[in-house]
């Protein structure tokens, strides 16, 4: 059972989320996400909500012994429908089944038609609206508590049942998600980046050296619907990433997507978008790192025109809706982008040149130089502070996933915490494979994998092998999908290829 003190902290906490709305916003507003779990602790900015960091106006703060926190980040993030009238300064809060009003320095409220009284009244902070955090979220069907010890405080939605943790398998199987590429068109047809979103999908930039039409596109596969004889294109790199930017010297240059070439996919799980980094390269222009959102639309989000060379090396990390820090290793540089301002350097990178991959966890911002094997905390004034290293001679490739590294060597993968803590997450030597093409709507296997083909103008079925072994050698290029399986391309056989750990 809480302190009193405590929970009238808490009470603030939830209160300044809830009506964290400023005094100019007077029209209606509808969230729509409904998160699992928020964490935040008093005076602290930085929050997370199912993982993902956000930069709140103000942090939340005691005022009367009760956690009072921004009304705005509380309504949109649970969902709730916010009114704000300007000539009472009245805050009307309201889901499907409850309806709580409550003023500006009053500690009169109303729920659901029923009058209370609270502790600390709702309050405006440096141009931001402040509520009780206990008060509203309670009332809003959310479960509040406080770990003393770290001085969290988590939300949690009282109705969403947690899931099921899975268990791992006792011996990994691999499975053959798409048919495999005939020898003579795998040096013609590369996959370049992998990345898996929220919902199954697994997004990859190919590279068709004989495209009539267009060099690169964003392939996409569903792993519960997919068809892997026929991947199909989420968008082709065209004219929709024409870019326009100013150079150095102000004037405006624009760059055909002839000219542009993609490097890395990027997912930000908090608004369920995909973004791609890039570079744009045309005779007499000065080039560019550009940023595009890829899903839900293609539009270019950012730009920097330092040098730029391997733009895969780079990580984004994300802070809050539009709000990212970015890298340029090639320059040693950390930039800081937030809608609808221009990027601008935070800090730098203690090695230049060097393979990075980030994740956010607890509310912190991490990344992994692949190339010395450092794990360093990035903070918010773009400083950097070395927090561990990793114990492995080689790290053939890297990806991250619910707060954790995942790293290979040439025979196994391993998962790494932020502390530098490696446990093995599979050994190549003791995978399992499943014989012929997985199709995910069946949950069967054709055997053998069939691949169509025109040859003179006639239809000729090839009767295809299974692919060899994979190997983790070279540069191995996978990713984590929200289930904790790897999925990978393997570039020896030319396929998509899942490795089921769960």
């Amino acid at each position: 059972m809480f302190h009193k003190k405590v929970v009238q902290l808490l009470t603030l906490s939830i209160s300044c989320i809830f009506l964290s709305i400023q005094p100019a916003f007077a029209q209606d507003s509808s969230a729509t996400k409904y998160p699992h779990e928020l964490k935040l602790k008093l005076n602290e900015q930085i929050v997370t909500v199912n993982g993902q960091t956000q930069t709140l106006p103000v942090p939340p703060t005691l005022m009367n012994s009760v956690t009072m926190v921004p009304l705005r980040f509380i309504a949109e993030t649970l969902g709730v429908t916010v009114q704000w009238d300007d000539a009472t300064r009245l805050i009307t809060l309201t889901t499907a089944k409850t309806k709580i009003s409550l003023a500006i320095d009053s500690k009169d409220a109303v729920i659901n038609g029923a009058s209370t009284s609270l502790e600390q009244p709702a309050t405006i902070l440096n141009d931001t609206t402040m509520v009780p955090l206990r008060f509203i979220a309670e009332n809003m069907d959310q479960s509040v508590s406080f770990d003393g010890t770290t001085q969290m405080i988590t939300i949690t939605n009282k109705h969403i049942q947690t899931a099921p943790v899975n268990e791992k398998r006792d011996k990994p199987t691999v499975d053959n998600l798409s048919i495999e590429r005939p020898i003579t068109d795998r040096s013609n047809v590369k996959i370049e980046d992998i990345i898996s979103d929220s919902k199954s999908n697994l997004y990859m930039i190919d590279f068709d050296v004989k495209s009539q039409s267009y060099l690169y596109g964003i392939l996409s596969y569903n792993q519960n619907n997919g068809d892997g004889k026929n991947i199909q294109h989420t968008t082709f790199i065209d004219s929709k990433f024409d870019a326009q930017y100013k150079d150095s010297k102000g004037a405006v240059q624009r760059v055909s997507y002839q000219n542009i070439t993609p490097k890395k996919l990027y997912y930000d799980s908090l608004t369920d978008k995909l973004y791609l980094m890039a570079h744009a390269a045309r005779p007499f222009v000065e080039e560019a790192v550009i940023i595009y959102e890829i899903l839900p639309e293609v539009k270019m989000v950012t730009y920097n025109l330092e040098s730029s060379m391997n733009e895969e090396n780079n990580f984004i990390s994300f802070l809050d809706q539009d709000h990212f820090y970015y890298s340029n290793a090639f320059s040693g540089k950390i930039f800081d982008f937030q809608a609808p301002n221009e990027s601008k350097v935070i800090g730098f990178l203690p090695d230049k040149k060097a393979s990075y991959v980030s994740l956010n966890t607890d509310g912190k911002m991490y990344i992994l130089n692949k190339t010395n094997k450092k794990i360093s905390k990035v903070n918010l004034d773009g400083t950097i502070t070395e927090v561990a290293s990793v114990n492995l001679d080689q790290i053939t490739g890297a990806s991250s996933r619910n707060g954790y590294f995942y790293i290979s060597d040439n025979t196994k993968v391993y998962q790494v915490d932020v502390a530098g803590k490696m446990d093995q997450y599979t050994n190549v030597s003791l995978l399992t494979y499943n014989k012929g093409l997985y199709d995910p709507k069946t949950q069967t296997y054709e055997q053998p994998a069939v691949n169509d083909k025109i040859v003179d103008g006639k239809s000729v079925t090839d009767q295809v092998e299974d692919p060899g072994a994979l190997s983790f050698k070279g540069s191995f290029l996978f990713t984590i999908d929200h289930h904790g399986n790897i999925v990978i391309y393997d570039s020896l056989n030319g396929i998509i290829r899942r490795i089921n750990i769960y």
